[in-house]
């Protein structure tokens, strides 16, 4: 039986999005550690804790940062601790 091209390519794009969302955080919680504590990226070790916390390590600092991924949204990781960003109510902006 063979398979239509359709198919193959969806499988592929599944593969894809599943391997990119198992470690999709760990970039942006560098990136925002580096930002946050002027850390190197290179230098920050990051590992996966329960409920979509990260906690990162570098620099001989720690922190721990809670991160989601709104619908239709951005990447969000923040430092536990600090308060989220000022947006508009309602908007996202």
């Amino acid at each position: 039986m063979k398979r239509s091209p359709t198919a193959s390519l969806l499988a592929l794009g599944l593969l894809v999005v599943g391997i990119f969302a198992c470690h999709g955080f760990q970039p942006s919680v560098r990136r925002a550690m580096s930002s946050d504590l002027k850390c190197p990226e290179d230098k920050i070790e990051v590992k996966e804790l329960t409920g979509g916390s990260y906690q990162a390590d570098g620099c001989g600092k720690s922190a721990i940062y809670e991160c989601s991924w709104p619908e239709g949204g951005t990447r969000v990781c923040t430092r536990r601790g600090t308060p989220p960003p000022k947006a508009l109510p309602g908007t996202g902006f």
